[in-house]
């Protein structure tokens, strides 16, 4: 049995279909196509992937003789939700959010005679609410679709909750960090979907975005609350010591390269 067939016949057991493969193994439908039809073949970097999604060994995938996975000593077993168990669990979280509403509406009327931080109750709820639906439901691009989410809800949650608060500051200065910080989370999406195979260089970048956006939450603080006081210069401290660490990173990063180098000559 070859490769190519190994990895269609493990990639059906499994129930994935091409795209959702491509989507664990950070690469394309073509490509997964092609490594079944044996037009070109994996390196060993995302063989050591595909043994790990399988939960095969990485000899059963490299090695041609036609022996099934069941008869190799296994990788140590990594246990995931099934699909109908994240179902259940969504089900049972949504029915906990529905109940728990209704008792803080029944309370906030009974003890105050009208609605008032029960909306809050509510709004907050439904927004984590939201958050975990891609975990829980959706099968493929969770990260993605989770990304979609966190970015959707922040500005219409500021809105609604500097209403019912009538404090119009939640919405400007929310706003404007939220935006901030959802541009950052983007980023640093892009620079994971990039750099996949560099974690160390990733979180070295990662932190470099962390200096400029903690400045600038800081000065927005100090714009729309003149009153507060703020040490910048712990900001400044701050800023050198996540610099620092990304150096860190950045050399553990060419050390990893370097080895890598080494041991292809070889």
């Amino acid at each position: 049995m070859t490769l190519g067939e190994k990895i269609q016949k493990l990639r059906k057991q499994n129930g994935f279909s091409q795209e959702a493969l491509a989507e664990k193994v950070t690469v394309t439908r073509q490509t997964i196509s092609k490594w079944e039809l044996n037009q070109s073949t994996p390196d060993l970097d995302f063989i050591a992937q595909l043994s790990n999604i399988f939960n095969v060994s990485s000899d059963y995938l490299i090695k041609d003789e036609l022996v099934e996975p069941d008869e190799l000593q296994f990788k140590k077993r990594t246990y995931k939700l099934s699909e109908k168990f994240k179902t259940n669990i969504f089900i049972i979280i949504s029915i906990i959010v529905l109940i728990s509403n209704c008792i803080c509406v029944i309370c906030d009327y009974f003890t105050s005679k009208n609605l008032s931080w029960s909306f809050i109750v509510i709004i907050s709820t439904i927004a984590v609410w939201l958050l975990i639906i891609p975990l829980l439901i959706a099968k493929t691009k969770i990260i993605l679709k989770t990304l979609i989410i966190i970015s959707v809800i922040p500005i219409p949650f500021l809105s609604i909750l500097a209403l019912l608060l009538k404090k119009i500051i939640i919405l400007k200065l929310g706003t404007c960090i939220s935006l901030v910080s959802i541009l950052s989370i983007w980023i640093i999406y892009v620079l994971f979907c990039k750099y996949n195979k560099h974690l160390w260089r990733t979180a070295g970048l990662t932190l470099l975005i962390f200096i400029p956006l903690s400045i600038i939450i800081t000065h927005l603080v100090a714009y729309f609350i003149p009153q507060k006081q703020f040490d910048f210069t712990s900001n400044i401290f701050n800023s050198l010591i996540t610099f620092s660490l990304s150096l860190v990173c950045f050399c553990f990063d060419y050390l990893s390269c370097f080895k890598k180098k080494e041991v292809s000559k070889k």
